[in-house]
């Protein structure tokens, strides 16, 4: 399993309904991409709110996090060069991120499992 993870923030002046667009074709693109195995995406749902964020020092919150699963890097970088990857972010992602961080990573033997 190889993980591609993003945290997103949109830009101060993002047009509301482009971010309701992007959330809602978003399923769509991810499930139309072969080399995608799973995903997942959701809004910052504040958990902890402002107070929260200053009481741990942390730097702020972001807007939308998504993980993305694929079966190998490969299938990653086929995904990530797929022009159909480059025409969702030129349609949908360009006109409203401020920021992207984003990590690959294999999860391996750091998968946390209580049982």
């Amino acid at each position: 399993m190889f993980r591609h993870m993003a945290i997103l923030k949109f830009k101060d002046d993002a047009d509301p309904a482009a971010i309701d667009a992007y959330m809602a074709a978003f399923p769509g693109f991810a499930n139309g991409m072969p080399t995608i195995n799973k995903w997942y995406i959701g809004r910052n749902e504040g958990a902890g709110g402002e107070s929260h964020v200053k009481r741990h020092g942390l730097r702020g919150n972001y807007d939308v996090g998504l993980v993305l699963e694929f079966y190998t890097p490969d299938d990653y970088l086929k995904y990530a060069e797929s022009k159909e990857h480059q025409a969702f972010f030129e349609r949908y992602c360009a006109p409203i991120f401020a920021e992207r961080v984003v990590v690959q990573f294999h999860p391996g033997e750091t998968e946390f499992h209580p049982d």
